[in-house]
Formats: structure tokens, C-alpha cells, sequence
């Protein structure tokens, strides 16, 4: 029987190692929901706040408190668009909302809004709040809702979140769109998804404008007022 050579084992300062593997990129799409999520919370903290300073002859405590939360807010804010920045890689800036282009003084619009998000305080809260900027309001807690309620409300604006079960914000955009109305109401896509790409998916998916939440008083009634009268019209 042949004699067989061990197998040679070379020595330990001789085993071949592969090179490590460089780190893969941080995605990005889990970070940019993660400030999605935070946002949604956001804007129903900041519209209680909103509806809170709108109340007459407050309570010295309650002004008090008021103003803290929002100072705490206004950070919070300022925390997530800097992670909202980060998750863009500086490759394209968050789209923010604009600026007033309107007179402050310059009264609203009545409109006939439809307000469609999955989140029913939220929700609740911001219908509240164009109640009493002078609006009617109607609310859908989802798409198919949305939908079903257009022909007999007649909207001049739908405001609109985007994620959604079932139908996101864009298929109704899309819906909507497609559909043979009288009245075309004027689309505002409103979400926690604020960069450019979102903005411009939004705007292909069918949508007139896109707010970043949380969105402020001023901006609520900027919106209102630049584009209110031509929705009203249309």
C-alpha cells in the first residue's frame, strides 16, 4: 500500500486570509422612513399646540406650557430635518414648504376640503383647525373612502396623506385624475416624506402641491389663499 504525503499545513503567519469586505453604504430609504414616522407624530403634536393657542382667555398655566412645547417642538423639529438632510447625502436638499407669497391680512377663501389620512387623530385634529380657518371640512380615513365620498362632496381641495393601507396617496392622485368630475379639486399631497424625489413623484402621481408635515398656521393659510380661489373656480 503506497504511502500517502500528509497534507501540508503551512505555517499560521502563512494562512491566506481574504480581504475584508469595505462596509456597504448606509441605506438610505430606512432612514428617510424613519423620519417619515417622526414626522406624522410631529404634526399632530404641533396642530394640538396650534389649536391650543387659538383658544380665548387661556390660563396663565396654560400659556406657560404652551410656550414650552413649543420650544420644545421647534427643536424637535430642527432634529429631523437635520436627520431628513443626512438621509439625502446632501445629493438633493430637502424640499421644504414654501414661503408666504400672500399679504398676511388677506382673508381666506371657503373652501370644501377633503382631508384623507389613515391616522384618525391626526386627522381629527387638523380638520379642526381648518374648521376654524373658515373651511368645511370632510374627513376619509383611506383612499377608497376618499373616493367614495367625492362625487356627493364636490371638493375644492384634497389634501392627502401618502402612505396608506390598501391605496397609497399616490393611486389616489392617480384615481382621481382619472375620474370625470365636474369639479376638479385641487390635489395637496401632505407627508412626512420630504425630499425632492418625493416632491416630484408626488407632482407625477397627479398631485397640484406637496407639504412636508408638520406644516404651520401661516403656511396652512398660505396654501389657502394662493391657491384656494382658482380651486374654487375650477
Amino acid at each position: 500500500m503506497a504511502n500517502r504525503e500528509p497534507p501540508s499545513i503551512e505555517p499560521e503567519g502563512n494562512v491566506r486570509r481574504e480581504a475584508p469586505q469595505a462596509p456597504a453604504p448606509a441605506e438610505k430609504k430606512p432612514l428617510a422612513k424613519i423620519v417619515h414616522e417622526l414626522r406624522n407624530p410631529l404634526s399632530a403634536f404641533t396642530t394640538a399646540l396650534h389649536l391650543i393657542n387659538t383658544q380665548p382667555d387661556q390660563p396663565d398655566l396654560i400659556r406657560q406650557l404652551a410656550g414650552m412645547m413649543t420650544q420644545q417642538l421647534d427643536r424637535f423639529t430642527q432634529l429631523i430635518e437635520e436627520l431628513a438632510a443626512f438621509a439625502a447625502d446632501a445629493k438633493s436638499k430637502p424640499a421644504c414648504n414654501a414661503e408666504s407669497t400672500s399679504p398676511a391680512g388677506e382673508s381666506l377663501p371657503m373652501l370644501k376640503i377633503l382631508l384623507v389620512d389613515d391616522n384618525q387623530s391626526a386627522t381629527h385634529m387638523m380638520s379642526r383647525l381648518l374648521e376654524k380657518l373658515g373651511q368645511e371640512v370632510q374627513t376619509a380615513n383611506s383612499a377608497a373612502a376618499a373616493l367614495d365620498q367625492l362625487p356627493s362632496f364636490a371638493p375644492d381641495f384634497v389634501i392627502s396623506d401618502i402612505a396608506m393601507p390598501a391605496m397609497s396617496g399616490y393611486d389616489l392622485a392617480r384615481r382621481i385624475r382619472e375620474l370625470d368630475l365636474p369639479k376638479k379639486p385641487y390635489l395637496v399631497a401632505f407627508t412626512g416624506y420630504g425630499q425632492e424625489s418625493d416632491r416630484q413623484e408626488a407632482l407625477a402621481a397627479g398631485f397640484d402641491k406637496h407639504l412636508t408635515k408638520p406644516v404651520g398656521v401661516a403656511a396652512l393659510e398660505d396654501l389657502l389663499r394662493t391657491c384656494g380661489c382658482s380651486a374654487a373656480t375650477s
